[in-house]
C-alpha cells in the first residue's frame, strides 16, 4: 500500500514539472506580448505592431524573419517606429527575403533585438504570414463581361508571385448572403470604401471543382505572375459571386484568393411593407409574423423587429412571437434603411378567443340537450347503449370511412358499466385483505 501511494506520488510530481517546463519555455522572453496586423497594399506588404515590450527610447533597435522556430536570423532590418512598449515591424514584399518567406510558409518567427545593448528583445515570435483573400491581385471587383489582353497591363496581375513552372487556377461561387449583396450595393451606390465589405466575406476556399487559367505567365521578370482566366469574364447566371483563384507551384506554398464579379440585376425599390392588422397568441406560446413586401421582387428584403413591450410580448429577428403575458404589444417591423414600416397588435391571452367560443358553444349545446331529455331517461339511454355496442363490435375497424381509436366507455349506460367494475375491484381487494388478516382462525 505505501509503495502505491510513492508511485502516485512521483507520477504527480513529474507530470506537474513536465506542465511547468513547458509553460516556462513557452514564455520565455515572449510573455505579455501580442501583434495585430495590417496589410496595406495589394502585393501583400503588412506592418505588424507588438504591444507588451519593453523598450529603451535612447536605443536603436532592429529585426529578423526567419522561416522556422530554430533557425538563426540572417539579416537585421532597422526599425523606425517604436514607443516604450510597442515596435511597428514593415514586411514589404518588394523586398526579396520577405517575399521569399511569405510565398515559402504560413508561419514567420520574428526576432527583435536591441541593436545598442545587443541583447534579444523578442525572441522567434509566431507571426501569422497567410496572405489576404483579397488582396492577392490587382483587382477587387469585376463587372461580368470584363475583356483582357495579353500583355501585363491588360491582364489580372498576382502580387509577388514569381514560380517557375506555376499553374493558376478558377472558378466562379454565388454569393447568396443577403447583407453581403446589400452591403456591396450600398458602397457602390455611394461610392464607398469597397474594403469595408471584407469583413464581411468568406474566408473558406473550395476545395474543389477547380479550372485551370486560360492564359497564366507565372514567372515574370517583375516577381509577380499575370494573365486571365478566361478572356471574358463570365458568371453562370445574374448576381454578386466569387471569383476564386488558387496558385500552385514547385517549391511554394499553395495560394489563394478571390476577385469579386459583378452580374447584378438593377435594384428594384421597396414601396411597402404590410403585416396583418391583428393576431392573438397563448401565454408561453408563439406565432410568426410574415411580412409582405410591395413590389414582390424587390431587391433588398432584410427588415428589423421590434416590441412595444417586451414584458408582454417579444419579437425575434425572424419575426417569431412570444406570448409573455396577459395585455397587448404592438410588433414593429422595419425596413433595412429605415424607409418603410409595418405594424401588428398582437394581444396576449390566457385561452384563444376561438377557442372559449368552441367552449362556450359546446356548453350550451350540452344543457340544451340535458333540458330536452329531462323525463325522458329510456330514450337517452336506447342511442348511447347502441353507441358503446356499436362502438365495441367495430373496434379496430373504420367508422363511417376513418380507422376506429379503440374507443373507450362512454356517457350514461358506459359510465354505469365502469362504475360497477371499479366497485368490484375494491371490494375484492378488501376481501382478500380481510381473508389473509383471519386466516388460520377457526
Amino acid at each position: 500500500m505505501l509503495k502505491k501511494k510513492y508511485l502516485i506520488v512521483s507520477i504527480i510530481m513529474m507530470v506537474a514539472l513536465f506542465v511547468l517546463g513547458t509553460r516556462s519555455f513557452a514564455a520565455e522572453g515572449n510573455e505579455g506580448v501580442e501583434y495585430t496586423k495590417n496589410v496595406y497594399a495589394n502585393n501583400g506588404s503588412a506592418k505588424f505592431e507588438f504591444t507588451g515590450l519593453e523598450l529603451d527610447l535612447n536605443h536603436d533597435y532592429e529585426f529578423g524573419i526567419t522561416k522556422t522556430a530554430n533557425s538563426d536570423v540572417e539579416k537585421w532590418y532597422l526599425i523606425s517606429d517604436y514607443t516604450e512598449t510597442t515596435a511597428t515591424v514593415d514586411m514589404s514584399t518588394t523586398t526579396t527575403e520577405f517575399r521569399k518567406i511569405i510565398l515559402a510558409v504560413d508561419k514567420g518567427y520574428v526576432t527583435i533585438k536591441d541593436k545598442t545593448a545587443d541583447t534579444v528583445v523578442l525572441d522567434h515570435y509566431t507571426i501569422d504570414l497567410t496572405n489576404s483573400l483579397w488582396n492577392l491581385t490587382n483587382y477587387n471587383v469585376i463587372n461580368n463581361g470584363k475583356k483582357f489582353g495579353s500583355s501585363r497591363e491588360g491582364t489580372v496581375n498576382i502580387n509577388f508571385w514569381n514560380v517557375s513552372n506555376s499553374t493558376a487556377y478558377y472558378q466562379y461561387e454565388k454569393i447568396t448572403d443577403e447583407q453581403v449583396i446589400n452591403k456591396y450595393r450600398e458602397i457602390k451606390s455611394n461610392n464607398g470604401e469597397i474594403m469595408e465589405l471584407e469583413s464581411l466575406l468568406k474566408t473558406t476556399v473550395p476545395s474543389s471543382n477547380w479550372s485551370e487559367w486560360g492564359y497564366f505567365n507565372g514567372h515574370g521578370n517583375n516577381d509577380d505572375g499575370y494573365g486571365y482566366p478566361t478572356k471574358e469574364i463570365s458568371a453562370p447566371d445574374t448576381g454578386l459571386y466569387y471569383l476564386w483563384i488558387y496558385l500552385a507551384g514547385n517549391n511554394v506554398k499553395s495560394t489563394y484568393g478571390y476577385i469579386l464579379v459583378d452580374n447584378l440585376e438593377p435594384e428594384i425599390a421597396l414601396d411597402k411593407i404590410t403585416l396583418p392588422e391583428t393576431r392573438q397568441v397563448e401565454i408561453g406560446k408563439t406565432i410568426t409574423l410574415t411580412p409582405t413586401f410591395n413590389p414582390e421582387k424587390t431587391t433588398n428584403k432584410i427588415v428589423t423587429w421590434s416590441s412595444s413591450d417586451e414584458s408582454i410580448a417579444t419579437v425575434s429577428n425572424t419575426g417569431v412571437v412570444t406570448g409573455k403575458k396577459i395585455g397587448g404589444a404592438i410588433i414593429t417591423v422595419t425596413s433595412q434603411d429605415g424607409s418603410k414600416k409595418a405594424s401588428c397588435t398582437v394581444t396576449v391571452t390566457d385561452v384563444l378567443d376561438s377557442e372559449v367560443s368552441n367552449t362556450d358553444t359546446n356548453t350550451g349545446s350540452q344543457s340544451a340537450k340535458e333540458n330536452g331529455n329531462a323525463g325522458n331517461s329510456k330514450a337517452t339511454a336506447e342511442p348511447v347503449a347502441e353507441t358503446v355496442k356499436n362502438a365495441t363490435a367495430q373496434n379496430g375497424k373504420k367508422l363511417n370511412g376513418t380507422e376506429s381509436k379503440n374507443l373507450g366507455p362512454q356517457a350514461g349506460a358506459s359510465a354505469t358499466i365502469v362504475a360497477v367494475v371499479i366497485g368490484g375491484m375494491a371490494f375484492s381487494v378488501v376481501m382478500a385483505k380481510k381473508a389473509k388478516k383471519y386466516r388460520g382462525i377457526k
